[in-house]
């Protein structure tokens, strides 16, 4: 080695042992009084109770700006008063909109121009279901306040909506305030906005690689988009990670990983063929506007189970339909690689017989050629045992409750419908407090500790592995 070099080494050690102190200076260890994982509808929603009840609050988010990933990715998700004998999701849902109105208030009042309408669009919703549950539907519509009109018969069918409904099929229309649409990206753009005015902190492109119990608080490791470390240190924890939780938590909850089952499912968006639309008198428009969104259970199997409703309006008014399936799940083999999965032909395939069969049932002249793929997207459902969401304080190695760090997670397909009111739970349960309202008392009980402890026991999961 030339003598330059060698007399060179030593300074170069020097200045490279400067920049790495440097770094670390750059991002000392900093204290918050709660750190909330996940910058989705349900960490977004917990963190801006928090940071209204005056926490201190840090959101950490592993995507950027632009949410391209996760179970709120999207410009709309069905939003319902009436859930077919659920008062829990109704509940949930009509609570949620109350939340969301104060939320967009107390923006009004920090001189933004916002409104409700902003997150939800109003329209019909349309349930098809099999003709043994219309009175169970009827029931619970009346005892949740649903205003609706129910056709059991297909002239009923016609008289009322113009559609053709098949023998033994009844279609139900609910017509309540805030029912029809929600705007999840809306929705976690106006939560952003509010907990940075109320003090609290988001910091995007940042992925957590490591937490560990110190003494008295939480130590989180995080790592961004460069491969840069930085570490944070909390008294309390919310963990709102979806499909990344039971990994995520496999130190201080390894139960999770058993608990919660993630499924990859599919959304296609279809369109009309331009030439086909413009055919469309506006008649056959506004038939097509009544019919989304919807919920059809009407084949009776799963398989012939979807859900479908307008993404958003092309410029000339010709609307994207979305169209997915509850029960249309597969198996995971890499988690990361899921948003970037390809429809198959026969997942292409059955969105577009259904939505056709759907449409010519509304009186239209589509034909399935007429129907084009304008879009497709893979995602990921996070299910619990019962499909019903947790939010909870952990169960300790020891079998005990750790009030300090509370799990929100097995979201999907019932969780953008209740996300302020799950965010709302997750603020009390960190604070110790609660409400004496009984939907509430009812909602907190069902996603709670309780119910963690057993679905532990039911499959008889040892806390310590």
């Amino acid at each position: 080695m030339p003598a330059f070099f060698l007399l060179l080494m030593p300074i170069l050690a020097l200045v490279s042992g400067l920049c790495w102190v440097r770094d670390a200076d750059a991002y000392p260890v900093k204290h918050h009084e709660v750190v909330v994982i996940g910058g989705g509808l349900m960490g977004s929603a917990a963190a801006w109770q928090l940071a209204r009840d005056g926490k201190e609050v840090i959101l950490l988010e592993k995507q950027g700006h632009n949410y391209s990933q996760g179970s709120s990715k999207g410009l709309a998700r069905i939003a319902r008063s009436n859930n077919l004998a659920r008062d829990l999701w109704s509940y949930l849902h009509n609570r949620s909109v109350r939340e969301t109105a104060t939320l967009t208030s107390f923006l009004n009042t920090q001189g933004y121009v916002t409104s409700i309408a902003d997150v939800y669009r109003t329209t019909p919703v349309n349930y098809l279901g099999r003709m043994k549950y219309a009175d169970s539907v009827i029931t619970s519509s009346k005892r949740q306040k649903v205003d609706y009109k129910i056709a059991r018969t297909p002239e009923e069918g016609a008289a009322m909506f113009g559609v053709q409904l098949p023998e033994g099929v009844f279609l139900q229309r609910e017509f309540n305030d805030h029912s029809g649409t929600m705007n999840p990206e809306a929705l976690i753009s106006l939560l952003h906005t509010a907990i940075k005015l109320k003090g609290g902190t988001i910091v995007y492109n940042t992925a957590i690689s490591d937490i560990q119990w110190g003494d008295n608080h939480y130590l989180i490791a995080t790592e961004d988009q460069h491969g840069s470390e930085r570490k944070f240190t909390a008294s309390q924890v919310v963990s709102a990670a979806g499909p990344q939780t039971g990994s995520l938590l496999r130190e201080q909850a390894p139960y999770l990983e058993k608990l919660i089952t993630p499924k990859r499912v599919f959304l296609a968006f279809l369109q009309i063929r331009p030439e086909k639309y413009h055919q469309l008198d506006d008649h056959a428009r506004n038939q097509l506007k009544r019919a989304y969104p919807v919920i059809n259970s009407s084949a009776g199997t799963r398989q012939g189970s979807f859900y479908s409703m307008f993404e958003y309006f092309g410029a000339d008014g010709n609307p994207v339909i979305k169209i997915g399936g509850h029960f249309q799940r597969s198996n995971i083999n890499n988690l990361e690689d899921v948003w970037h999965q390809r429809l198959s032909g026969e997942e292409i395939r059955w969105s577009i017989e259904n939505t056709g069969r759907y449409l010519r049932m509304q009186g239209l002249p589509v034909d399935d050629e007429d129907l084009q793929l304008v879009d497709e997207v893979s995602c990921v459902y996070s299910l619990t045992r019962s499909e019903v969401p947790l939010v909870s304080q952990l169960v300790t190695r020891s079998g005990e409750m750790d009030g300090n760090f509370v799990v929100m997670a097995g979201m999907s397909g019932v969780g953008a419908k209740g996300a302020m009111t799950y965010g709302r739970i997750a603020a009390n349960l960190l604070q110790g407090k609660s409400e004496n309202d009984p939907g509430y008392v009812e909602a907190a009980e069902a996603v709670g500790f309780i119910r963690l402890k057993g679905d532990i026991d039911h499959l008889h999961i040892n806390p310590e592995k």
